[in-house]
């Protein structure tokens, strides 16, 4: 599916509604005040997601998100690609004791995070990074609150 620059793809057998993945990337927009010059999110398998990760970034095994930034200048809004692994995702939701659609935006939001310069490569970065997950996804699900969409499945 594809709206706004914003295109979303589901390569796995998991029940996602692209719709609300795009939704959560202009709500994303709108709080934080950029623009899109081009994001694709895809959602991949176990498989896959290892295959890139470690192609890429030669990192060993599968990982939850990989964010790649394709923006020269970042003025010009973001320009990019979210790969979200949603084995890892479901995994994820049993651990952290939540629901797979709150860990699905939890990632969404990761990967929006990195586009717009946040990074969490040290325990002070992670702590910052993982606040502003836990700010936007508390937004999203307010805004979402008595929506028919079921507070913003997935």
């Amino acid at each position: 599916m594809k709206r706004n620059n914003i295109n979303a793809d589901n390569f796995t057998t998991s029940k996602i509604s692209l719709r609300s993945v795009i939704n959560s990337v202009e709500f994303f927009m709108k709080m934080n005040k950029i623009t899109i010059s081009s994001l694709n999110i895809s959602f991949v398998r176990d498989t896959e997601m290892t295959n890139i990760n470690e192609k890429y970034l030669s990192h060993e095994g599968s990982t939850d998100v990989i964010t790649f930034d394709y923006a020269e200048d970042p003025v010009t809004g973001i320009d990019g690609e979210i790969i979200i692994c949603t084995d890892e995702a479901k995994r994820q939701s049993k651990i952290f004791g939540v629901l797979l659609n709150e860990e699905f935006y939890r990632l969404i939001f990761h990967g929006l995070l990195h586009l717009t310069g946040y990074d969490d490569t040290d325990a002070k970065k992670r702590k910052l990074m993982r606040t502003k997950e836990d700010e936007i996804l508390t937004l999203w699900k307010q805004y979402n609150f008595g929506k028919s969409n079921n507070s913003g499945a997935i």
